[in-house]
């Protein structure tokens, strides 16, 4: 049912509408399922910039020959705990599912384990594989790399990515304790949510393509995104680039975006997994976890403070609320996505 802020459309609907517009461009039911796991995760949990926002570009690599809907990756190298993978031109959730699983099965056999993902598009929600691997039983850590959208503090071109850090750890609570955030002062998700939407930016964010700072998204999308911090958020997207490319054989920078601009995805991704019985009791660990974070949510509040959030919580919340209420599509991102499925063939009803 359309309303003024969007279309309404349930879990279970949207979900298949995803897998329809995946299956009607290559994809086996496999990767289809995938992509749709993690992109209907982001819509569920209020990361609206990376869930069903992204499947028109995914589609358009797709059609492109960028991306290989077929692909299957495989472990081309290993070396005692590590292991780089071969993505094969996959889509990002297909590759970033295998590394990490692959990284939360070799740390349950021997203690710790990182493995890199090479030539895999975009993977959308990292901490998605973070929670993968804390649900598995290990400390999750994944580090990402994206194409060139970032300036470095001091210049204004855009040289590094967004470059996310997802840490995971399970706690003896249903849910684990989940950080995840871009080392830019804004997503470039968010930047094409308000350009679709016809919105402006927060000032501080971004730069035209002019080096002047801006709150207009097209320019914007031309010109370059700030680093979170100030010198330690640029600091931090610089070194997860560098662990995200470079450490694994990848590209960054100028070289990655040529490469982008060239129809090859040549960047990186870092999934790391601790099995906590490697240090002490997993048990014990997990009810260390829950304690301390009860008891960072119990100290005494600032004024006007309701409540302490610990990260992840939040969207775990909302996960649950729109689980049971169905979620809302904003108009511009439905229209797209009502245009892509006429273009498909694809019964776009809901």
């Amino acid at each position: 049912m359309n309303k003024e802020l969007g279309v309404e459309v349930s879990e279970e609907r949207l979900r298949k509408l995803m897998e329809e517009i995946l299956l009607a461009v290559g994809c086996d039911s496999s990767s289809a399922k995938t992509t749709a796991d993690v992109l209907i995760e982001a819509d569920l949990r209020g990361y609206g910039t990376h869930g069903l926002i992204r499947l028109p570009a995914i589609v358009n690599r797709i059609q492109s020959g960028m991306i290989d809907p077929k692909a299957i990756p495989y472990i081309k190298k290993e070396n005692g705990s590590c292991s780089l993978v071969e993505g094969e031109r996959s889509i990002g959730a297909v590759g970033a599912k295998y590394g990490a699983t692959l990284a939360a099965k070799n740390a349950l056999s021997q203690g710790c384990s990182t493995v890199g993902v090479v030539n895999s598009d975009h993977i959308c929600l990292t901490g998605y594989y973070a929670e993968l691997i804390a649900r598995m039983g290990c400390v999750g850590i994944v580090l990402g790399i994206t194409t060139p959208l970032v300036h470095p503090i001091g210049g204004i071109e855009r040289l590094l990515g967004t470059n996310p850090l997802a840490i995971a750890i399970p706690s003896s609570t249903e849910d684990p304790y989940l950080l995840d955030f871009a080392t830019s002062s804004i997503s470039n998700g968010l930047v094409m949510k308000a350009a679709v939407e016809g919105e402006s930016i927060p000032e501080g964010v971004a730069l035209g393509p002019d080096g002047i700072p801006t709150i207009d998204p097209n320019q914007a999308s031309k010109g370059a995104l700030t680093p979170f911090g100030g010198h330690k958020g640029y600091g931090l997207c610089l070194t997860i680039g560098l662990l995200a490319g470079p450490l694994l054989g990848a590209k960054v920078g100028k070289p990655l975006a040529q490469s982008v601009a060239d129809g090859h995805y040549d960047k990186g991704d870092l999934f790391i997994a601790i099995d906590p019985s490697s240090f002490g009791d997993t048990d014990v660990f997990r009810d260390s976890v829950f304690e301390h974070l009860y008891e960072v949510k119990s100290i005494a509040k600032s004024e006007g403070t309701d409540e302490i959030r610990i990260p992840g919580e939040r969207a775990y919340k909302e996960r649950k609320r729109r689980l049971q209420e169905g979620l809302t599509i904003e108009v511009g991102i439905w229209n797209k996505i009502n245009v892509l499925c006429k273009e498909l063939n694809v019964n776009c009803d809901v």
